[in-house]
């Protein structure tokens, strides 16, 4: 294919730099393949001729990774992201490659130097990405065109969205074949049809289509009902320009960039021992398949990364893993989280309506954290929505069908629960088709020393240290030690050495304290009074007590009550014994 170069058509190229700072107010600049600005808007119009990240192609930073992977860029911060380069005054941006086929031949830009601007690209990011898209695919049509003669009607009628071209009156004027797939209309019936003639006036009024912005229409052709997502792009001294999509796949695309899907693998969970081995193989083998998992063990056993390691092994990879964890949210916003809610639906929501988790994972994964802690008029709700595939947004009256894998995890025992009638028994056995425990780390120590040189290797490298293991006092107390927070508990725990270490290898008295106190022994300690020997015995217990409850204030209230004293006493004998009220341990 001949090389295209976009210096071709550098007045068409300005001419859409011009219309997208002109249609949403934020600047644009738009660089070729050598990374030359070829347009820009505002701040970038003394830049053009020069050249983005000094025309290196090579370099470590966004533009170039750009052109060399096609990827798009969406940064709402870009202060975070260190391959953006050079940071001037810059806040956000949204960057699409332009691309003619197989080839890159350059890149287009939106770029937010205002807080406004910042957050209007944060609210409309992907109705935005999705307009650089059609921008790229104008500018590549008429890149072709130049060289070929090639249409612009080809890449209309190519386009995966409809479009609808409407003047001041609301007649269409023009549209595209995926317009009438979406409207099941031919094209001679949409041509010269009014807005009015498709979709009711409070939908869609063509007086009112003055301002860029998106809108959720539910179309209704004969019997069925489609629910349509409409980007409404407003052109000067023409009219109006309408993209429109199914609702399922914006939903699903929504899913993907607010929820960016870093893979993780069976590789990337910890522990080579026969037990963690066998649970491994047991998940390896069932993540092909679409039946539903339920994952139990302890807190911190590592439960959401088996869920994301099944998802990442499974054909649904390339859609959206989507977690929720049901015993954080409360009951009254629990139903909204799972299943959207409609404009209007209650006080205080979003005015255009909200998707919940269940379409946000369609074709994808839904996890499930917590789900015995899930209230039981919820759970008779989740229960229908797995039988019938089915779910209704809350103030909603059309039922949308949604294909999702449920993967459930929970460190509480079910069955126990259902004899309290605190669990649904028809959901257990819908989340339970296949069952996978995972052991605490207890129960697997030839576990425990890879884990902690695994953990060790981590912070090292986090913290740019090189401490090159752990003295011998030190790995006994680690190894004997029972793991009641699991690997959680046991990374924490490096990470807290790591930090207070200054020798070449991690030294008893740097552990954390309740690992220390942990230590096997006799509670007699020769030397010491026996007022020292109580109270030391006193720390001991509440310590043990604590990492049962937890120290949250509900888990110090527990600790009382375990331990046959009031709360104050409880807080006035840990402040005596130095042990610590706020916060871990």
């Amino acid at each position: 294919m001949q090389m295209l170069q976009l210096s071709d058509i550098d007045k068409t190229v300005a001419q859409v730099a011009e219309a997208i700072t002109a249609a949403i107010g934020i600047e644009s600049e738009i660089v070729d393949a050598n990374l030359k600005i070829i347009a820009g808007t505002g701040r970038y119009m003394k830049k053009i001729g020069a050249y983005e990240e000094e025309g290196n192609l090579e370099a470590p930073y966004t533009y170039a990774g750009m052109l060399r992977s096609g990827r798009e860029y969406v940064c709402m911060d870009i202060t975070k992201d260190r391959t953006y380069q050079p940071l001037e005054e810059e806040l956000a941006e949204i960057a699409c490659p332009i691309q003619v086929e197989s080839q890159i031949v350059g890149i287009i830009g939106l770029i937010a130097f205002t807080k406004e601007q910042q957050e209007k690209m944060g609210e409309n990011s992907e109705s935005l990405l999705n307009f650089l898209r059609r921008m790229s695919d104008l500018i590549a049509s008429k890149l072709l065109e130049s060289q070929s003669n090639s249409k612009l009607a080809v890449l209309l009628e190519s386009m995966p969205e409809g479009l609808l071209a409407i003047d001041f009156c609301g007649n269409i004027f023009a549209c595209n074949f995926t317009s009438e797939i979406l409207l099941h209309r031919k094209k001679e019936q949409l041509i010269g049809a009014n807005l009015a003639d498709l979709f009711p006036e409070e939908e869609i009024d063509p007086a009112k289509l003055t301002e860029h912005r998106e809108k959720e229409i539910i179309y209704t052709a004969g019997s069925k009902k489609r629910r349509l997502m409409f980007t409404i792009i407003p052109i000067p001294e023409c009219g109006t320009m309408l993209l429109f999509q199914d609702y399922e796949d914006v939903a699903v695309n929504a899913g993907n960039i607010s929820h960016p899907q870093n893979l993780t693998t069976f590789d990337d969970i910890l522990g080579t021992g026969r037990r963690m081995q066998e649970v491994k193989a047991r998940a390896y083998q069932v993540a092909e398949g679409t039946s539903t998992v339920l994952i139990t063990g302890e807190s911190g056993t590592g439960k959401e990364l088996f869920a994301r390691a099944i998802h990442a092994q499974s054909n649904r990879r390339g859609n959206a893993f989507i977690a929720i964890n049901c015993g954080a949210i409360p009951d009254s916003l629990l139903e909204s989280e799972l299943f959207g809610y409609e404009k209007g639906a209650f006080t205080g929501a979003n005015r255009n309506g909200k998707p919940g988790k269940f379409e946000l994972a369609n074709h994808g994964t839904l996890f499930l954290d917590e789900v015995g802690d899930m209230p039981l008029h919820m759970q008779v709700k989740l229960l229908r929505a797995l039988q019938s595939r089915t779910i209704e947004r809350i103030g909603g009256s059309m039922p949308m069908e949604v294909d999702v894998r449920i993967i459930s995890a929970t460190n509480k025992n079910l069955e126990k629960m259902i004899e309290g009638n605190e669990f649904r028994e028809d959901l257990y056995f819908r989340l339970n088709v296949i069952p996978l425990h995972i052991p605490p780390l207890r129960e697997r120590l030839e576990d425990i020393e890879p884990i902690l040189m695994t953990s060790l290797e981590k912070f090292n490298c986090l913290m740019g240290k090189a401490i090159t293991g752990f003295e011998e006092r030190a790995l006994k107390v680690l190894k004997e030690y029972t793991w009641p927070g699991n690997v959680r508990e046991l990374e924490n725990a490096i990470e807290y050495a790591v930090n207070m270490e200054r020798q070449e290898q991690i030294q008893l008295e740097n552990l954390p304290d309740r690992i220390k106190s942990s230590s096997k022994g006799s509670f007699v300690e020769h030397g010491k009074t026996l007022k020292e020997q109580t109270e030391h015995a006193q720390r001991l217990i509440i310590l043990e007590c604590l990492r049962h409850t937890g120290v949250t204030r509900e888990g110090k209230r527990r600790a009382s009550e375990i331990l046959g004293i009031s709360e104050s006493s409880l807080y006035r004998k840990m402040r005596e014994l130095g042990i610590p009220v706020d916060g871990e341990m």
